[in-house]
């Protein structure tokens, strides 16, 4: 069944190139290079802007009754990280708050006993890819795009004895493939609506501005694992939370 939603949705971006094609050959060049150019920008668009749903649904915050009580959602990507994740953790101990992981396959084999941290301390674990391939996610073919998603899909619940719910692609990309696996698994994309650029700015007091122009009740915090500045952004967070009266909590509405 998911090879013929990919074939089918392959079939729906190859007709504009057939009409291309047929446009070439009666002699309307101008016409050919318009639809080239509008199917190329579309295709574009929807693979590398994050809040693209032209490749599929996708959660980018908590619902309405979370976002009425002013909670918000703290999630974490691109780990395990053996030295940040236990920090990580202890915060939000500290803290009695449960966050989100969205976890690489590779990283998640070679730290089991992080991720079955993680699922012991009541966090929600969720599929980030099996080797997160940043650069050329969205440009993966169906069986290139199986293999990242199952792959940490199977991974994850081998390690931890549950089957994740959700999927954060990475960078955030996806593209015409991304839909079919996420079916047929049981997963549901999300995104998020708050980040700092925590993964390539350096400056922690940048990054947390960032935050704090979209941090807004009913919010998905992106934040990253593995980086020198993740547990001290996380406090921080915290701070930018009470001074907002805007609460962490897990969200109840995208895993029902």
């Amino acid at each position: 069944m998911c090879r013929r939603r990919n074939r089918r949705r392959l079939c729906l971006w190859l007709l504009p190139a057939g009409g291309l094609l047929g446009l070439v050959a009666v002699g309307a060049p101008f016409a050919a290079a318009a639809l080239f150019l509008a199917v190329s920008a579309l295709f574009v668009y929807g693979t590398l802007r994050p809040a693209s749903r032209l490749f599929g649904p996708h959660d980018r915050e908590l619902g309405a009754a979370q976002a009425a009580r002013g909670e918000v959602w703290i999630t974490f990507d691109d780990g395990p990280d053996p030295v940040t994740t236990p920090l990580l953790l202890e915060c939000l101990a500290r803290h009695k708050v449960h966050a989100g992981f969205f976890l690489i396959g590779d990283k998640a084999r070679r730290h089991p006993e992080i991720v079955r941290a993680i699922a012991a301390a009541g966090h929600v674990i969720g599929n980030h890819s099996q080797s997160h391939p940043a650069g050329r996610f969205w440009s993966l073919l169906p069986g290139a795009m199986w293999w990242q998603i199952a792959g940490c899909q199977q991974t994850l619940t081998e390690l931890t004895g549950r089957a994740p719910r959700l999927f954060r692609p990475p960078a955030g990309h996806h593209n015409p493939f991304v839909a079919a696996p996420l079916e047929s698994l049981g997963l549901k994309m999300v995104l998020w609506n708050c980040r700092g650029f925590d993964a390539v700015q350096r400056d922690p007091r940048c990054v947390l501005r960032l935050l704090e122009f979209s941090l807004k009740p009913g919010a998905i915090v992106l934040l990253h694992d593995g980086r020198v500045h993740s547990v001290q952004l996380l406090e921080a967070l915290f701070m930018a939370l009470a001074r907002r009266s805007l609460r962490p909590a897990v969200p109840s509405s995208l895993m029902s």
